[in-house]
């Protein structure tokens, strides 16, 4: 059915269609339904965190974001304390949280779009606090093997899957589209703020408290984080009855793949992320290795690179919903993709000059790479959001992820491979063309010409049960 609001613009509803609002839409500050882009006179909207349940899953999302950042130190620390990792067991220790967004997520994606999602971020949360709350506990007792830790980071790695998937498919539930990119940017701010400071906390309670208490904290965080969910109002659409079985589940993966590729922005947004993530990872890892063998740094002059540069991820997450607001979803993509480019070619300029020099360059690259990050987040999240039907975003993510997350992984291994047969310095002109094969991908997709919204032609069409 049809029905049109005060703006004279036609609204389809109704089970199964894109555009369907759930009965239950999230009301607003007032205790109304929050209105549409244009009902406020052409203003600026008011805060997301207005909106009391969006409040509650931010704020609870928030804590355990800061958690995990506190784990990032602590679990390589429990293994090389406690049993004496080295470099080996360290490295395979962080893989294996990884493995399952790999391998897991498609599968999960189509659970996402199957399940009801605020309780799977429930269960996510709760199988967490279990999981890390048992490193602690079985510490004490004298019970904890390496074998114990490695099968603990498999199973966070398939809930934080788990998490990921429903939360990124929940938001375009709760908020309405016009608020999309103000939810994208507090959750950017979030996770700037706690990777700058989580894992400075993380440092100094692994000294204060040992590593296996310090892991305790992360576990708390989840619990916390599951309680916030309980207090949350709002009650999604319950999710379209699909066939089950093997061949049903088969066929609902071909159909995640067919919407994330078939669709063109999806395409091109896909592979936009792709190369642009492995490019950030090579050069974070390689700058590493650069500052050590080929400017002769200190771990001092390092560490003060990677903190002062790394920075800017906050103000970039504060300032993204006003950049991407003002300029266009798809023309800060082009902006802050282009920026990498120039960040990662002003890197060889470091072999030039004094210390003073090299530092203050690394700085300047490493700072505009950090600030471009929140703000082409917001804009690609939003767009994927804006793009697609509620009831498919859990299979679109689901392909999506082992994609973009992926170039997390494979970054500093292309890196790592170019330097040795070439130079460190060749590594950085690699990822600055990868950065610019991001831009073409924005250019060819057209990509650059969205503003503030998807046209109905360009979002993705669910194929038939």
């Amino acid at each position: 059915m049809t029905s049109t609001n005060s703006q004279n613009r036609t609204v389809t509803t109704g089970p199964g269609r894109p555009d369907a609002v759930s009965p239950k839409t999230p009301p607003g500050p007032s205790g109304t339904a929050t209105p549409t882009a244009g009902g406020d006179g052409g203003g600026r909207r008011p805060s997301v965190l207005r909106n009391r349940d969006f409040a509650l899953v931010w704020g609870g999302e928030s804590i355990s974001l800061l958690g995990s950042e506190i784990s990032v130190i602590a679990l390589p620390s429990l293994a090389v304390i406690v049993f004496g990792e080295g470099a080996l067991g360290v490295g395979l220790l962080i893989a294996l949280q990884w493995i399952p967004f790999v391998l897991l997520a498609p599968v999960m994606g189509v659970l996402t779009d199957r399940l009801n999602r605020r309780t799977m971020m429930q269960v996510a949360n709760l199988a967490r606090f279990v999981i890390l709350g048992s490193l602690p506990l079985l510490w004490a007792l004298d019970g904890l093997t390496i074998g114990h830790l490695y099968v603990a980071a498999v199973l966070k790695g398939v809930f934080d899957v788990v998490f990921q998937l429903a939360y990124q498919a929940y938001l375009p539930q709760l908020l309405p589209r016009e608020d999309l990119v103000d939810g994208n940017a507090k959750t950017q701010l979030s996770r700037s703020v706690a990777l700058i400071f989580g894992r400075s906390a993380g440092g100094a309670l692994v000294g204060a408290l040992g590593a296996a208490r310090a892991i305790t904290v992360d576990a708390v965080t989840y619990l916390l984080a599951g309680l916030s969910l309980m207090l949350v109002k709002f009650r999604e659409p319950a999710p379209q009855p699909r066939p089950g079985g093997v061949k049903a589940t088969l066929a609902d993966l071909r159909g995640g793949v067919s919407m994330t590729f078939g669709n063109r922005l999806l395409r091109y947004l896909t592979l936009m992320a792709t190369f642009g993530n492995t490019a950030v990872s090579m050069v974070l890892a390689m700058i590493i290795v650069f500052g050590y063998q080929d400017l002769d740094l200190s771990a001092a002059q390092i560490g003060l690179v990677l903190g002062i540069g790394g920075t800017p991820v906050i103000l970039g997450a504060i300032l993204s919903r006003r950049i991407n607001e003002r300029l266009g979803m798809g023309r800060t993509l082009l902006l802050t993709h282009s920026m990498l480019v120039a960040a990662f070619l002003l890197l060889p300029f470091a072999q030039f000059g004094n210390t003073a020099t090299a530092v203050t360059i690394l700085i300047i690259s490493q700072g505009i790479s950090s600030f471009t990050t929140p703000v082409g987040n917001v804009g690609v999240m939003t767009l994927i959001q804006k793009a697609t039907p509620p009831q498919a975003m859990g299979r679109v993510g689901g392909v999506a992820l082992p994609f973009v997350w992926g170039a997390n992984a494979a970054g500093p291994l292309l890196g790592s491979a170019i330097a040795v047969a070439f130079t460190n310095v060749t590594a950085f002109y690699l990822a600055a063309g990868l950065a610019v094969v991001a831009v073409l991908w924005v250019l060819a997709g057209r990509v650059h010409k969205l503003v503030d919204d998807v046209p109905e032609q360009e979002r993705v069409v669910v194929p038939a049960a």
